[in-house]
């Protein structure tokens, strides 16, 4: 038989057991105490390395961001200062055994991609019990440099037309430091027709382009199925002015020399017979009609715009022929419609037989902006480019066609006029 004894536990020897127990779990505590603050400093430090790096990608954005521009502004051999001054604005220390690399690492159909690459040593505290060497934290970025650099003195805005801009018969395009611009993405955006020499600098166009009979066609670089241009001119308006209403006058004639002053021109203005006629500086609003030149002699008109415009399907257009010489230059900075000199309404009507035309078989030097947004242009001329003038020539129109062997410069420094394509830069990483 079993007997089961009652077991009594006394006060001292409860006591005695607790004292025992705390014993055994010091050397424990004492063993994993450092483990568990080494995983809370290395935590800290952790965190400390991504707000850090956070930090840096903001230096590497920036320091991508000036050497990207400096690229576009054609001053490459600026950048690496430009980028590392923008990057120790943003919190890069050099002296915390830092480097800062630029690269070119690739090559698109629009420009070129810029690597900015940033990287310094972080702050350390409780890791530096497990690692000797200080950790480093790298961060790059990339940006999207466009190649339009403002160059391009003839931008066509139609989407879709063939022969969108076309250079025909017998001709000569002489403008290496020119670029075409065309927005058409049709397959023949651009038509090299006839006996054509053409010599320009960046051909860019939204579709594709043509070649037909005796062509030499020198450029300096050519893309085909790219993105459209904008218009640098989309915002200008007509001034306001006292309409000539319905039942326009006739247009003014002209038969020999004269000198016209600016004002509104309803119906039109007619030059002929042979004779000079200049242009005092200041605004020509021609209301309907045409402005048709003919005849020899000369044009002449320094800090001019001639506005054509009109209402229902009565809208000026110009019509310069025959054998005059043609000078024009823009209005300056800061003047009425600086740098443009002619400037056609936006609400003109849009078909494909209707053309404006400066043409003729003297020399027509355009110093400015020749704008006709909605209707297309015919540019001529046989000048003589030896000894020639250099102006800055901007033809922005819906199309336009060449013939003879116009003058076409982008001498444009210091002058009032916008940049066709605009260079851009951002961040794409």
């Amino acid at each position: 038989m079993v007997t089961l004894k009652k077991l009594i536990l006394s006060p001292s020897l409860l006591t005695s057991f607790l004292v025992k127990k705390s014993g055994a779990i010091a050397p424990i505590v004492a063993l994993v105490l450092p483990v568990v603050l080494g995983v809370v400093g290395l935590g800290t430090d952790v965190s400390l390395w991504m707000v850090h790096k956070r930090n840096l990608q903001l230096s590497a954005d920036s320091a991508a961001l000036a050497a990207g521009w400096e690229i576009a502004k054609e001053s490459s051999e600026h950048m690496l200062t430009s980028a590392i001054r923008e990057a120790q604005r943003n919190g890069y220390d050099e002296s915390a055994n830092g480097d800062l690399t630029i690269e070119i690492i690739e090559q698109t159909d629009d420009g070129i991609v810029v690597r900015a690459t940033v990287s310094q040593d972080s702050n350390a505290y409780f890791s530096r019990i497990l690692f000797k060497d200080p950790v480093g934290v790298t961060a790059d970025a990339d940006v999207h440099v466009s190649d339009f650099n403002g160059k391009f003195c003839v931008l066509s805005l139609s989407e879709e037309d063939s022969s969108a801009v076309s250079i025909l018969g017998s001709a000569e395009f002489i403008a290496p430091d020119c670029g075409l611009a065309i927005n058409s993405t049709d397959d023949k955006a651009l038509s090299l027709l006839g006996s054509v020499e053409v010599d320009v600098g960046t051909v860019r166009i939204s579709g594709g382009y043509e070649v037909g009979g005796s062509v030499e066609f020198n450029y300096n670089l050519l893309k085909t199925n790219v993105a459209a241009l904008e218009d640098p001119y989309e915002d200008l308006e007509i001034p306001s002015y006292s309409s000539c209403g319905s039942g326009k006058p006739k247009a003014m004639s002209i038969s020999s020399s004269a000198t016209l002053s600016p004002g509104v021109y309803c119906g039109g203005m007619s030059i002929s017979g042979i004779g000079d006629v200049t242009f005092e500086p200041g605004t020509y609003i021609i209301d309907g009609g045409n402005f048709k030149v003919t005849g020899g002699g000369t044009l002449y008109g320094e800090g001019v715009t001639f506005i054509l415009t009109g209402s229902g399907t009565d809208y000026a257009q110009v019509d310069i022929s025959g054998g005059r010489s043609v000078y024009f230059s823009a209005p300056l900075a800061g003047e009425d419609f600086e740098g443009v000199v002619f400037f056609q309404d936006r609400d003109a009507p849009q078909k494909s037989n209707l053309q404006n035309k400066i043409v003729g078989t003297s020399n027509i030097i355009l110093d400015g902006v020749a704008y006709f947004p909605s209707q297309g242009l015919w540019f001529g001329g046989d000048a003589n480019f030896s000894g020639m003038a250099n102006p800055c020539t901007k033809l922005i129109a819906h199309t336009v066609t060449f013939s003879g062997t116009p003058l076409i410069a982008n001498n444009c420094s210091g002058k009032a006029i916008e940049d066709v394509g605009n260079p851009s830069v951002h961040l794409i990483r």
